[in-house]
């Protein structure tokens, strides 16, 4: 026999009911969670070399007043990065100052906090090579010698433009951050891979050696030229007090010496003989030049890149 019509209906809207009231649990629920996971912290930039930078950041947000954890942001090449933190899925990254990344400030798309997080150290090139290949460079004084050899840098890099505006062959390899382009150099690709100075001396090169042995530095030249890693901010609304939180910290950690102390824990200066036993050879930056770095920052910059 059927069911009565009333019956029929009656069940149906129960549940009907129960449908709605278990979609508008579950909705709550996300909305709570995702609340909760934007209340939590923020999602800022971490990298094996960037450890001194991130821990700046963490030191300049506590210093301006603002209280919060940190979720590590998907690592990426240049391009990524870019796109991440400009649609405010990155909160905060520490890259080198782009054109790319200039123009999006100027348009407002990207905040830049213009303090030099490697204090400049990071203008110094030193070129990783094989050792069978360590005296490549001996007769290396000028960038038009170095035109004879052949650069590899990650893809998206905006050294790859400045090598090239110079004359430099330059090469983009996808990967390089455990020290892969070791097997481009022994197939002939690239015969050079420079990296910032202080960094590859603090981590680069023993990194790298852990699985390419066969890597080491050159000991013949430096490259010099402008080039600084900034703190940059999400456009978005929910970054503006962690925006103004960093400049107001930044400014409060160099003013009390505890930039200079914190970045000390991280990272060593290179010894003198790095500079002074190798040829610098300088070469223009298109983009920029050192008077990006605003006056009031530029006593944080080393000794030996001072303008």
């Amino acid at each position: 026999m059927s069911t009565p019509l009333p019956t029929a209906l009656m069940s149906f809207a129960l549940a009907f009911l129960r449908l709605r009231a278990g979609v508008l649990f579950a909705c709550g629920a996300f909305m709570l969670l995702h609340a909760t996971a934007s209340a939590a912290g923020f999602v800022v930039q971490n990298e094996g070399h960037l450890q001194h930078a991130r821990a700046l950041v963490r030191a300049a947000m506590e210093a301006g007043g603002m209280q919060a954890d940190f979720v590590d942001a998907p690592a990426g090449n240049e391009k990524r990065n870019v796109h991440m933190i400009s649609s405010g899925h990155t909160h905060v990254d520490m890259m080198p100052a782009t054109p790319a990344r200039l123009k999006l400030v100027k348009e407002g798309k990207l905040r830049m906090i213009p303090v030099p997080l490697d204090r400049g150290l990071l203008g110094y090139r030193i070129n990783l090579l094989l050792e069978s290949q360590e005296h490549t460079l001996a007769n290396v004084k000028t960038a038009a010698d170095l035109r004879a050899y052949s650069m590899g840098q990650n893809v998206g890099w905006m050294d790859v433009e400045i090598y090239r505006a110079a004359g430099i062959p330059t090469k983009e390899i996808k990967n390089w951050a455990n020290g892969e382009f070791a097997v481009q150099m022994e197939a002939g690709f690239v015969d050079l891979f420079p990296l910032g100075l202080e960094e590859t001396l603090t981590y680069f090169l023993p990194h790298f050696r852990k699985k390419y042995p066969q890597l080491t530095t050159d000991p013949y030249i430096l490259v010099r030229y402008p080039w600084f890693r900034f703190a940059w901010v999400s456009p978005k609304p929910e970054a503006d007090a962690l925006y103004e939180a960093l400049q107001k910290g930044f400014d409060v950690l160099i003013q009390n010496g505890s930039f200079l102390k914190i970045w000390a824990q991280y990272r060593k200066p290179p010894p003198d003989s790095a500079f002074l036993q190798r040829t610098i050879i300088d070469i223009d930056n298109p983009f920029y030049g050192y008077d990006l770095v605003p006056a009031r920052y530029r006593h944080l910059l080393y000794r030996q890149v001072s303008q």
